[in-house]
């Protein structure tokens, strides 16, 4: 078995993760990872997942930095892990992209969207 990991560093690239990362989450599990995202937690369901900086620590296994969001895609869907590291303002864009498309299926949501999207900016510090 590989324990081979591959760094996106193409921005084009990591943008198809980030996409493909919400299409396999899915309609049934948005809510609850912007609920984990207000909490700086990650969230990821076989075979991708995304974690925020704040969840490893200098040395440890994983660590990317202090700031950021890695996204990645494990096996089968791959042929070895792919992550996508990227900066919370590109992580909060893309979420905000994936939340339009999610309220095309679920317009009923859009306010509990909108809070969540609100506060968790609030809570990056974003702009």
């Amino acid at each position: 078995m590989s324990e081979e990991v591959f760094i996106i560093e193409e921005f084009s690239e990591k943008v198809e993760l980030m996409r493909l990362y919400y299409k396999i989450i899915g309609d049934g599990k948005f809510m609850e990872a912007i609920e984990n995202f207000k909490n700086k937690q990650g969230f990821g369901i076989d075979p991708v997942c995304c974690i925020f900086a704040n969840e490893y620590q200098p040395g440890e296994e994983g660590y990317f930095g202090e700031t950021g969001v890695n996204f990645s895609i494990q096996p089968p869907m791959a042929e070895v892990e792919e992550n996508a590291i990227v900066d919370e303002n590109v992580f909060f864009q893309y979420l905000t992209e994936a939340g339009e498309d999610y309220l095309t299926r679920r317009p009923q949501d859009r306010t509990r969207v909108e809070v969540s999207l609100k506060e968790l900016k609030e809570i990056l510090n974003l702009s």
